[in-house]
C-alpha cells in the first residue's frame, strides 16, 4: 500500500512538471520600472510568454492585482491587441484565446499612467485556455519619481551633441548636458555594466531645438558604486558615454 501511494505522488509531481513545461511566463523589463511624473506617455513593463509544447496552444492573461496610487491606472496590450483599463482579462470573453505555435512567442505590455509620485504593483496570471490550472504568475512594479531637473542653457544648437558629465567619477550629482537641432521627442538613460535601465532622466519628453543640462542624483534611483552608461536618444540620434559612480 505504502508504494502503491508513493507511485500516485510522483505521478502527481510528474504530471504538474509537465504541466509547466508547456509554456513559460516572464516579466522582460527590470523589476522597477521608473518613470517620472511629467510625461504625458506611459511608463510600460513587459513580459513574454512562449508555447514550448509540440502543438498550438491558446493562451489567456489576468490581472489578477492592480495596486495603484490613487488616480493612476494600467491598460494591457498584447500585439495590436489593447485592452480598457477597467478590463483584466486579455483576450476578454467573447473573443477566442490567444493561439502560439509551437516555439512561438508573444509579449505583454503594461501600460501604466500617473502623475503623482508613487510605486505600483501589478500582478498577471498567464494560463492555457483549455486547462486554467496550468498557469504561472509573475509581479511587475512600476515607480513614478519627481522629474529629472532639465534645464533650457541655449536656444541655439547646429547639432546633436552629447557631452561628458562632469564631475566624473561622482557622487552622489552630476550634471549631463546635451544639444538637439530641433524639436523632437527626446529620453535620456542610465544604464548599468550590463546593459539593466536603472535611471530615466528624460522619458521619450518633447523638447525643442536647443541645448540643456540634466542633474542627476544617484540618491533618487538608489544606485552604488560602479561603471554606468548614459544614452541619449532622439529623432535618427543615439549616443552613449560612461559615467563612474564613486561612494
Amino acid at each position: 500500500m505504502k508504494k502503491f501511494f508513493t507511485l500516485i505522488f510522483l505521478l502527481a509531481v510528474m504530471t504538474n512538471f509537465a504541466f509547466s513545461q508547456t509554456f513559460t511566463f516572464e516579466r522582460i523589463s527590470p523589476r522597477i520600472v521608473i518613470g517620472d511624473t511629467s510625461s504625458l506617455n506611459p511608463t510600460i513593463t513587459k513580459g513574454v510568454y512562449k508555447n514550448t509544447s509540440l502543438s498550438p496552444q491558446g493562451f489567456k492573461l489576468v490581472r489578477i492585482a492592480n495596486e495603484l496610487p490613487s488616480g493612476w491606472y494600467s491598460q494591457m496590450c498584447v500585439g495590436s491587441l489593447c485592452m480598457s483599463p477597467d478590463v483584466d482579462t486579455i483576450p476578454p470573453f467573447p473573443i477566442p484565446p490567444l493561439t502560439l505555435q509551437p516555439g512561438a512567442t508573444d509579449t505583454l505590455s503594461i501600460d501604466i499612467y500617473g502623475n503623482t509620485i508613487g510605486m505600483g504593483k501589478v500582478v498577471m496570471k498567464c494560463f492555457i485556455a483549455s486547462n486554467p490550472n496550468n498557469f504561472v504568475i509573475d509581479t511587475f512594479f512600476v515607480q513614478l519619481l519627481a522629474p529629472s531637473s532639465v534645464t533650457p542653457i541655449s536656444e541655439i544648437a547646429n547639432d546633436y551633441e552629447l557631452s561628458q558629465n562632469y564631475p566624473n567619477p561622482f557622487n552622489p550629482k552630476t550634471v549631463i548636458t546635451f544639444s538637439i537641432p530641433k524639436s523632437q521627442n527626446v529620453s535620456l538613460n542610465v544604464y548599468d555594466a550590463l546593459g539593466n535601465e536603472v535611471a530615466s532622466l528624460i522619458n521619450n519628453t518633447l523638447l525643442s531645438g536647443g541645448k540643456y543640462k540634466v542633474d542627476f542624483d544617484i540618491n533618487r534611483f538608489n544606485l552604488s558604486s560602479g561603471l554606468y552608461f548614459y544614452r541619449l536618444t532622439a529623432e535618427g540620434f543615439s549616443a552613449s558615454k560612461k559615467m563612474i559612480v564613486i561612494k
